[in-house]
């Protein structure tokens, strides 16, 4: 009875108090949340070290951070020497075996990395002490092993092939080297021939030079005082020598004069990597860094903003497309705007990017983009307070960057302060089209003439070429001469030879085939059962159990995803009985494809041939095999591109089938490998109902 009337005392008073507030009248925002990370306490070591801690006795926890505030320097010839050095720290110490090394701090629960120009340790407080032992061990005793030195100059080789026809990999070398400057730190880049002249000897010479204690600054963040920190640091430390600090002079980036298009051909590439650029003279000490960090979370901040809204949600050209604003206190900060969009509508993003620049400097953003951003920074900011090594960050920061020792506890604040004016001198200023550079990697065969023909406020943007290293080139032609008597049809009936002829194709009544991928430590397996009556069964199972189905025959077909069973219906059903033929060359129309020329295909040609709006197959020249397939589709209401590459192919029975396949849809690539093909085995029609 008590809880009753508690229960009814409650109800009672919350609708007096709903009574008397007046939601006819948009309540007051309230004042901006405090933000404090902590003032660090500072000490100076005779060595010119420089120690900043952060106490924080919440959590039995404690992370160190060592960071080396080097110049900017430029590797010229023996680019790739820092990323070695960095892989080589961290392997042991001169003192402690690798093996063991590794063994002690997995046991204490800790973590702890070394690179060419920092260490972070973390761990429990009750362990930190030889943690943090063990992290200036590492750091000042690093062990250049000729063996482990060999390994890491062979893994980075490996990469760099690996990487040799990735489209990513090639379009941010070119934007950084065309933004920069190919003698500029941020320009330069690894390639085979600068790993191959770095010696042990030149990680040696390196680390002396970048590794000084006057240039250092370790950050202490978590449960201990400040007299154990210094202790600590000045046993493990102090006796670390001076160095010589060494800068040299770096150019300065210049952005165009002109709006204008840097085009990078490869013709690998199954959708466009499209980023518009420019520098600025920028830091955290610039008054503009407020107001030009919230108009850059508004034009590409997220899925809110407004590249996101029209290249993806309006317009469907991408999963997503972003901006970035690259703050650097050393040399010029960077711009860049960017998708990864179907080439079908290159052209058509690369307006859209600069429309979506141009409108930040040319209309107001309005109260509500202005609210939303700022409401999504501060809970943004508030939860970096969480991270010890964002804490460490901001002390840093702070102290190389000559920032107000406030500055971290008042930028919510100052944030907070921006106005719709403020967001658009700094865009006017920063935001400019006619000194950006848009750069396009793709394949030029499907998107170049298009780009040529690109008109902006009223002027046709200048191409220029470029090949993927960023040298200057000559317009690329993309197709060579076809060989007489070429034509869609024997290119049909040439694969159809290759793989066994037309007598042992038509003589397959079924086909079913096993295949596995591995993705993130699982195994995928795809079951494929097909008939000669347009019957397909595809499973894919995970850990045995069956995750998606697909069903066809001649009159229905159905989709089943996790219990959730959907029909083909219209052009989708149309296009899945075209695939669940058992050998689609033997049944096309040769007068409903045509072939588009000879083209390169990851370093081999091939004979390009459009078997619909959205499809190419590409066949090899020299044996006809089929060897690459590109599609586009509609998926959750965005227009998406697709890739198939094909390899390694095997006989069953007289005709020749793939047995490596590699999908590629978007971000993902998996490899599939057919583990058996078996054909004319009975199958029931009810299997495919």
């Amino acid at each position: 009875m008590k809880k009753a009337l508690i229960l009814l005392t409650s109800i009672a008073f919350f609708g007096l108090t709903q009574a008397q507030v007046d939601r006819s009248v948009q309540p007051q925002p309230g004042p901006a949340p405090v933000i404090n990370f902590g003032t660090p306490q500072e000490h100076q070591f005779k060595n010119g070290l420089t120690l900043m801690v952060v106490e924080n006795h919440k959590l039995p926890q404690v992370s160190v951070s060592l960071k080396v505030d080097n110049p900017l320097y430029v590797e010229g010839e023996k680019a790739g020497m820092s990323g070695l050095l960095s892989s080589m720290m961290g392997k042991g110490s001169k003192n402690i075996p690798k093996d063991d090394f590794d063994e002690e701090v997995d046991f204490m629960g800790a973590s702890l990395s070394v690179s060419s120009g920092s260490a972070y340790a973390s761990s429990l407080k009750r362990y930190f002490p030889r943690v943090f032992e063990m992290m200036a061990d590492a750091t000042l005793n690093p062990n250049f092993l000729p063996t482990e030195f060999q390994k890491e100059v062979d893994k980075t080789l490996e990469g760099l092939k690996a990487s040799e026809k990735d489209v990513k990999t090639a379009a941010r070398r070119v934007e950084d080297l065309l933004s920069y400057g190919k003698d500029h730190p941020y320009g330069e880049f690894t390639s085979e021939e600068s790993v191959k002249r770095v010696s042990i000897e030149d990680l040696e010479k390196l680390y002396q030079k970048t590794f000084h204690p006057q240039e250092t600054y370790i950050t202490i963040v978590g449960d201990i005082d400040f007299e154990t920190a210094k202790k600590l640091t000045k046993k493990h430390f102090g006796k670390w020598a001076k160095g010589t600090v060494t800068s040299s002079s770096i150019p300065k980036p210049e952005n165009v004069s002109q709006t204008q298009i840097a085009f990078v051909e490869m013709p690998n590439a199954v959708q466009s990597e499209v980023s518009v650029v420019n520098t600025a003279n920028l830091d955290r000490n610039n008054p503009d860094y407020y107001a030009l960090t919230i108009a850059n979370q508004i034009l590409g901040g997220g899925g809110e903003a407004r590249l996101f809204l029209n290249l993806r949600e309006d317009k469907g050209y991408t999963y997503g497309s972003y901006s970035r604003f690259s703050i650097n206190h050393k040399t010029k900060s960077r711009m860049r705007a960017f998708a990864a969009v179907r080439n079908a509508v290159t052209d058509s993003a690369v307006v859209e990017l600069l429309n979506e620049i141009e409108r930040m400097s040319k209309e107001m953003v309005t109260e509500e983009e202005l609210k939303l951003v700022k409401e999504k920074y501060a809970g943004s900011l508030i939860r970096s307070m969480e991270d010890p090594e964002n804490i460490a960050n901001f002390a840093y920061n702070t102290k190389t960057q000559n920032l107000p020792p406030n500055f971290y506890n008042n930028l919510l604040k100052n944030m907070q302060k921006v106005t719709i004016e403020d967001i658009s001198n700094v865009s006017k200023k920063y935001f400019d089209p006619s000194s950006m550079r848009v750069v396009v990697t793709g394949k030029g065969s499907d998107i170049l003439t298009p780009l040529e023909n690109i008109t902006f406020n009223g002027q046709k943007l200048k191409v220029l070429y470029y090949d993927k290293y960023g040298n200057p080139t000559e317009r690329p032609e993309f197709s060579k001469p076809l060989p007489e008597g070429i034509t869609a049809k024997s290119v049909m009936d040439g694969y159809v030879e290759a793989i066994g002829g037309r007598t042992k194709l038509e003589g397959v009544m079924t086909k079913s085939t096993i295949s596995e991928a591995s993705m993130q430590g699982m195994t995928i397996q795809v079951s494929n059962r097909q008939t000669a009556k347009k019957q397909m069964r595809v499973e894919v199972s995970m850990m045995g159990n069956v995750m998606q189905k697909m069903v066809i025959n001649a009159s229905k077909g159905y989709n089943e995803m996790q219990g959730q069973k959907m029909e083909l219906k219209g052009k989708e059903f149309e296009n899945a009985l075209k695939d669940a033929a058992l050998f689609p060359e033997l049944e096309i129309d040769p007068d409903q494809i045509s072939l588009k020329g000879i083209v390169d295909v990851d370093g081999k040609e091939a004979y390009e041939i459009q078997w619909s709006e959205n499809k190419t197959i590409f066949y090899a020249v020299d044996d006809f095999l089929k060897i690459k397939m590109v599609e586009t589709m509609e998926m959750q209401g965005q227009i998406q591109s697709s890739a198939t590459s094909f390899g390694n192919y095997k006989t069953v029975e007289g005709i020749s089938f793939p047995h490596s396949v590699q999908q590629n849809m978007g971000p993902q690539k998996v490899d599939f490998q057919v583990k058996s093909i078996i054909l004319n085995e009975p199958m029931e029609d009810s299997l495919f109902e």
